[in-house]
């Protein structure tokens, strides 16, 4: 995976920008928040019910 030079606006495959010179740290990563862990666990269970009530109404 390459890194990115905010200075430059291009990707670096080292650790360090091979225009500027610049050291490149690594991108943090955010945790998902709970709520929307809640609510694509929620569609899910409302499309499954639905695709069942779809089977039991065509069968």
């Amino acid at each position: 995976m390459s890194l990115w030079c905010e200075n430059c606006d291009r990707a670096v495959e080292s650790e360090t920008c091979d225009v500027c010179g610049l050291e490149i740290a690594g991108v943090v990563r955010q945790p998902i928040p709970f709520r929307w862990r809640f609510f694509i666990f929620a569609s899910v269970v409302y499309l499954a019910w639905r695709v069942y009530q779809l089977i039991t109404w065509l069968t």
